[in-house]
């Protein structure tokens, strides 16, 4: 195509929007970087400088209009770049409701902690308080143990002249201080009657130690080969030590268990030492 003012052929140019004529760069006194800054709105509105009604001084026009365009080409941009100064205050009012629902969330969860600290705190309170029950009741337990084996040993005390008899057959109208002084007569050691308070048929829960091998026809029963023994008066816990401390020894190898002053004896063998069982902790030595 031709230029409309130098009538020279060019490839690429711009187009007055008002008259629709073609003029190359030169002519319409703008640069080809310029003019392709406009963007298509832009140039769809171009007007040359006659139309722009800058005629009457070609000469400044030809060195002005390059800058303007120019400064327009860069003020448009500008524009464009604000053109998206909404959405970036809007990005920016997100932002800000994020950080303080963040805040919020920060807060809520700091508060948590604190209620949690506090529980944690009770909890520490109350598990030293239960450490101290225990202690306490610990020792209350020993106290218990200890009054236990205290009152055990004054009862066992009180019966040091208590004898119990176990194998005697029952015979219909007997009398019993017969047949207690028929024991003694059998195991050699007599005494006067005047001495036995008081006398009578007992139950036994377990047995101890025999003085001598002793039947019934030793005491006047004749034919009865029923074996009779001899054993101190135990209190029922003592009755009930006395057969757990005969199945421990059993099991562990032990060979002798016998009650003597109604204490609770307890030896391995012929060489080993002899040691007194008076609670069921004590059964721990038998090892």
């Amino acid at each position: 195509m031709k230029c409309a003012e130098c009538g020279v052929s060019f490839n690429d140019g711009v187009q007055c929007s008002t008259f629709k004529k073609h003029l190359d760069f030169k002519c319409a006194n703008i640069s080809e970087a310029g003019y392709k800054k406009l963007g298509a709105d832009r140039k769809a509105i171009w007007k040359c400088a006659h139309c722009r009604g800058q005629v009457s001084s070609p000469a400044p026009a030809d060195k002005m209009s390059p800058v303007l365009d120019t400064i327009l080409s860069e003020l448009r941009e500008v524009k464009l770049q604000l053109a998206s100064l909404p959405t970036l205050l809007e990005d920016v009012k997100l932002i800000k409701q994020e950080i303080s629902e963040l805040k919020t969330s920060m807060e809520f969860n700091s508060a948590k902690l604190d209620e949690h600290s506090i529980k944690i705190s009770d909890l520490e309170r109350k598990m030293t308080d239960f450490q101290n029950l225990r202690s306490s009741f610990d020792a209350s337990l020993s106290d218990v143990a200890t009054l236990r084996k205290d009152l055990a040993a004054k009862e066992q005390w009180a019966r040091l002249n208590s004898v119990e008899v176990k194998g005697v057959p029952v015979k219909s109208g007997e009398n019993l201080f017969t047949v207690t002084e028929a024991l003694t007569k059998a195991v050699g050691y007599g005494f006067p009657k005047t001495q036995i308070n008081y006398i009578s048929r007992v139950p036994f829960i377990a047995a101890a130690r025999s003085k001598k091998i002793l039947t019934a026809a030793d005491i006047g029963f004749e034919g009865n080969s029923q074996r009779i023994f001899v054993n101190d008066h135990l209190t029922p816990d003592s009755k009930n030590l006395l057969t757990k401390t005969k199945s421990h020894a059993k099991e562990k190898g032990y060979n002798y268990v016998w009650v003597k002053f109604c204490k609770i004896h307890v030896r391995k063998n012929d060489t080993s030492r002899v040691f007194i069982v008076t609670c069921e902790r004590d059964l721990n030595k038998i090892a």
